[in-house]
């Protein structure tokens, strides 16, 4: 039987703070009214001063065991409450916290001490979150021409497809297909709200579209994007029709390299965005070719470890500038977007150049 406080109900609600500041509150039971009276139940014995200090606000307080009280609903608040029943504290540990919602599906990194358990963990995240239908697991890196990412199904509707959506644009993405990060999504509007009208911009790794669509819906700048992926251009179409723009988007399929020189892109575009970590360095000089002769902007983004990320990845970016012929003549913006591994960042880095 739970040990329970006896209140009068005018004393009830100040009680009921000081046993929750005591954290003696017993939450899997409800609290008990009657007429006159509070029954709280809590977790253990009181102690001396925490019996005095209640007694101060109710003399009339009383301690007891009561056997009808109705059990509480469970509501946890996140997959560590379901969790924290089932697993040791070393496994609590390793358990990780965060992971990628996009629409309906979640996308988690499993650590491999814990990969016997994977079910169990997509069964929690299932269970805590309404809106979810469907739960992966990483199964390996980004990798490939393509850059997709390996998931293995743990639980829920068997699909990859889904509707993603994000400050009033909405993305068709299919996590098998075509690379996409929810965790860029500050940077997609933060470029986006960048552009002035009547822009020309070429996203040379466009993706599904999460920089230019964005972009698109904004102004009414002419955007070329180009990909290598036809899944991720398939996708990008679908998303061109899923949401009202005001600009116009031309998409491409191919390497960047050859679409540039083949569409006779070069020296058009104001501003180009590099969203290809750990191999946009070997596009810089497809990114000065379309660049504006009087000058524009490179959104380049980079994996960069080390102790000063920021000053390798100007280093970095401004070698290959110079190497293509061009010249930087202003660093806008560096910074950390995400931490990709274990000492080392995804940084940006906006310079304009001529």
């Amino acid at each position: 039987m739970p040990i329970c406080l006896i209140t009068r109900k005018e004393f009830g609600e100040e009680i009921r703070e000081l046993v929750i500041r005591f954290d003696l509150l017993e939450d899997s039971f409800r609290i008990k009214s009657d007429q006159s009276h509070l029954i709280i139940p809590i977790s253990r014995e009181l102690l001396n001063t925490e019996f005095e200090q209640l007694r101060n606000i109710d003399s009339t307080l009383a301690v007891k065991n009561i056997d009808d009280l109705v059990k509480a609903k469970f509501h946890p608040h996140s997959h560590f409450d379901i969790l924290k029943e089932k697993f040791s504290d070393e496994e609590l540990a390793l358990t990780p916290r965060s992971f990628d919602t996009i629409g309906d599906i979640v996308v988690i990194e499993i650590p491999d001490e814990l990969w016997g358990k994977r079910i169990v963990i997509g069964e929690a995240l299932l269970k805590v979150h309404s809106s979810v239908k469907t739960v992966y697991a990483k199964a390996g890196k980004v990798d490939g021409v393509n850059r997709i990412r390996p998931v293995e199904y743990l639980i829920g509707e068997n699909k990859t497809k889904t509707l993603y959506k994000e400050h009033g644009i909405r993305l068709a993405v299919d996590i098998t297909q075509a690379y996409f990060s929810p965790r860029l999504s500050e940077e997609h509007t933060r470029i986006a709200k960048q552009v002035n009208d009547n822009e020309v911009i070429i996203d040379l790794f466009c993706g599904i579209g999460p920089f230019v669509l964005p972009i698109a819906k904004k102004t009414n700048s002419i955007i070329h994007a180009i990909d290598i992926n036809p899944k991720a251009i398939e996708l990008l179409r679908e998303n061109i029709a899923l949401n009202k723009i005001k600009g116009k988007i031309i998409p491409y399929c191919g390497d960047c390299r050859e679409i540039v020189e083949k569409e006779k892109l070069e020296n058009i575009a104001h501003r180009t965005i590099m969203n290809l970590p750990g191999y946009a360095i070997e596009f810089v000089d497809v990114a000065c070719k379309v660049i504006k002769s009087e000058g524009g902007i490179i959104h380049f983004f980079e994996f960069v470890g080390g102790e000063n990320p920021e000053k390798e990845i100007v280093e970095n970016i401004t070698r290959e500038i110079e190497k293509a012929g061009r010249e930087v003549l202003k660093v806008l913006k560096v910074k950390k977007v995400r931490m990709s591994a274990p000492k080392q960042w995804q940084m940006v880095a906006d310079v304009k150049i001529i």
